[in-house]
């Protein structure tokens, strides 16, 4: 999207500007390269509305071609038509479709995105992924492959290119290592020890919920009603519901979700359940802490427990407190019930969850 027009600028032509000296210039939105018109209006205007009437014509709807049939597009065209149609029949959340539009304006970048469909071949594809795994690491280059994989998919369905002919689907995914370590629950117990006692609730309430850290930091106790704590997922865009039945808990622990929302009350008035206890700079007791402030704090304990990651792997982190709840859970209740509190909702275990969406998932004690 273009940068927002200066008032002065309303009603010039698409993509002519005004420099402070009274020049005129025009800035191609396809190439960003900038051309000088001079200082006469009517010559700029006119200059202006000649180049966009060019661009018109480069720049097809890719809509228009399908529902004409159109059957040869080249990657750049059908990334938009792609993003239409999968938007269409996934209703993704904001914040997928986001991380999506990142990837495909990557896509329309890339050395092939001028080829046909057909023409993309499996050798191309995979110098491309090995290049991006290179520039961005293998995390985002594997996500990269699953949307690349995703978009010749659709076009398979739509006939351009043909059946069985994917050139991502020979491709290796990007190999991933795990660096930071796993957290036992010994290791839990013990950094817990050294934590104040808002860390101590956070702690307390991420192994309990097996809710993830974000969650864990925005819950209020008005979630807390009706003997249940109710968690909309960030992460899911508040489409994942779990009302958590409060007598949940962990026998290893020796805590339920109940006594856990307990022990954050306090004599400090906060509508959150992590909240400060204590001013800290300009931080009020009350206010709600942030992700930056939980992580360094945790790391400070994890650290005053004594421990250190072996060579080549980075320390655990709270975010290792959501894993551990799922192995213990898993160890005391069944991978069904880890799946559901977890709020999975893709698991097989718990895929009759998929067809709840917007309502709350009871998860309960039996």
């Amino acid at each position: 999207m273009g940068r927002k027009r200066l008032a002065k600028n309303k009603g010039f032509p698409p993509n002519l500007y005004q420099n402070p000296a009274g020049y005129f210039y025009y800035k191609n939105p396809m190439t960003k390269a900038q051309k000088g018109l001079g200082r006469d209006r009517a010559h700029a205007f006119s200059e202006a509305r000649a180049a966009n009437a060019v661009l018109a014509t480069m720049k097809p709807s890719s809509l228009a071609d399908w529902v004409a049939g159109k059957v040869e597009y080249t990657l750049a065209e059908w990334l938009p038509l792609y993003n239409q149609l999968w938007q269409e029949k996934v209703e993704p959340t904001p914040s997928t479709v986001k991380a999506s539009d990142s990837y495909l304006r990557r896509l329309a970048e890339c050395d092939f995105a001028a080829r046909r469909l057909p023409d993309i071949t499996t050798l191309m594809v995979a110098q491309y992924l090995e290049a991006y795994k290179v520039e961005r690491g293998a995390p985002s280059a594997k996500q990269m492959r699953s949307k690349l994989s995703d978009v010749f998919r659709w076009a398979e369905t739509q006939g351009l290119i043909e059946s069985g002919r994917n050139p991502v689907t020979a491709t290796r995914p990007p190999r991933l290592t795990v660096a930071r370590e796993r957290m036992s629950f010994e290791q839990f117990a013990a950094v817990r020890d050294q934590a104040p006692v808002w860390l101590r609730n956070a702690m307390n309430l991420g192994l309990v919920t097996g809710q993830r850290r974000e969650d864990v930091l925005t819950m209020k106790f008005a979630d807390w009603r009706d003997g249940r704590l109710h968690v909309a997922q960030g992460k899911s865009g508040g489409v994942t519901r779990l009302a958590l039945d409060g007598g949940i808990g962990l026998a290893k622990l020796g805590l339920t979700i109940a006594d856990v929302v307990k022990s954050c009350r306090d004599l400090i008035a906060s509508p959150y359940l992590v909240h400060h206890d204590r001013h800290r700079g300009t931080t009020k007791p009350g206010r709600r802490v942030e992700g930056t402030g939980l992580a360094e704090a945790f790391a400070a304990a994890r650290d005053a427990a004594g421990f250190e990651a072996k060579e080549g792997r980075t320390p655990f982190t709270f975010h290792e407190i959501r894993s551990l709840a799922e192995r213990l859970y898993r160890e005391e209740r069944g991978p069904e019930f880890a799946q559901a509190i977890l709020g999975h909702k893709n698991a097989s275990t718990t895929a009759r969850y998929d067809d709840l969406r917007g309502e709350w998932k009871v998860v309960s004690v039996g």
